[in-house]
């Protein structure tokens, strides 16, 4: 069994269509670059291609409320000025007539991805995806993600495969609020968060991002937020929580199926954080390891959340390797 990668050209057509600082870095290219990367190294040659579909109705409402998505529906139709206000409603996120389109492709490429490793057709896969979806909630876009793609997939899988145990590990700067707030009450579900925080003064600025958001209810213990209070953390640093926090959980949960939010703005070189997170690409070769163990099956969903374009290409062709 292979690797699968996925890949659809018509997620990169869109993009903001006015004036706003907070999204202006929002744009098709960081896509493109990470696809054009694989192409000229060669990786993808080594890859099964897998075909892009959208997801369902009722895939999204896995996650999301009919409410939220009846909305979206509407947006292909709305004028320039109705986008606008539209969007005033959400938080750092943008709408073009071609974003809902894209949205149904990013989330069925997870679940395409799904289908394919747990039917045995491959291994593992990545898929390459816009607009990304880890910021997204139950009836709210937020941080340049529309439909939450990884929480669509986890419930999809349990749903369709009657899996039991999904882990999804979130490998961006920024907290994923929009799948804790998902599973924060579900056992079947383990949530790992690695996230720049300074003391809830970087974005998202939620108190829930921190260390001690563990889960509630029956899902107490099932989120693990490891915030980042400063700034030009390094590969130790990394190395450090995964070997004595992730390994040693992931291998206790003993999961079905781990999904992976893979957004590489913890890189230097990264708009967003300035150059002062200084985690690099031998990161992404030990976490490799990791996703070879005997009863893993893993799915990354690279979510491209603020990344400089270079670094992003980069470090994609190392986890790609």
């Amino acid at each position: 069994m292979g690797t699968a990668l996925l890949y659809d050209e018509e997620m990169t057509k869109y993009k903001l269509l006015w004036v706003d600082p907070a999204c202006k870095i929002e744009v098709p290219e960081r896509l493109i670059v990470s696809y054009e990367a694989l192409v000229r190294s060669g990786l993808s040659d080594r890859c099964i291609s897998i075909p892009a579909r959208e997801a369902s109705d009722s895939e999204i409402l896995l996650v999301h409320s009919e409410l939220y998505l009846e909305a979206v529906k509407k947006t292909p139709y709305m004028t320039l000025e109705d986008l606008k206000e539209f969007t005033l409603q959400f938080g750092d996120v943008y709408f073009h007539p071609n974003i809902y389109q894209c949205a149904k492709l990013a989330s069925g490429s997870a679940l395409q991805l799904v289908d394919s490793v747990m039917t045995g057709k491959v291994r593992n896969g990545i898929a390459l995806v816009r607009p990304p979806g880890h910021h997204s909630m139950h009836g709210a876009a937020n941080g340049f993600c529309v439909f939450n793609n990884v929480a669509i997939a986890a419930r999809y899988a349990k749903q369709k495969y009657g899996v039991k145990r999904v882990l999804i590990v979130d490998w961006d700067i920024h907290h994923g609020q929009g799948v804790q707030y998902c599973f924060e009450d579900d056992p079947s579900v383990l949530y790992f968060s690695w996230h720049r925080y300074e003391h809830q003064n970087f974005w998202p600025n939620l108190r829930e991002s921190d260390y001690d958001s563990v889960g509630k209810e029956s899902g107490a213990g099932f989120n693990i937020n490891v915030p980042w209070n400063n700034v030009g953390m390094e590969n130790s640093d990394y190395l450090s929580v995964f070997c004595h926090v992730l390994l040693p959980v992931a291998y206790e949960f003993c999961p079905d199926l781990v999904l992976v939010c893979a957004g590489f703005d913890s890189a230097i070189g990264d708009p967003e954080v300035h150059k002062k997170t200084e985690n690099n690409d031998n990161i992404y070769a030990f976490y490799s390891s990791f996703s070879k163990g005997s009863y893993l099956n893993i799915v990354c969903l690279h979510a491209l959340l603020f990344c400089a374009l270079r670094k992003t290409s980069s470090s994609q062709l190392k986890l790609a390797e």
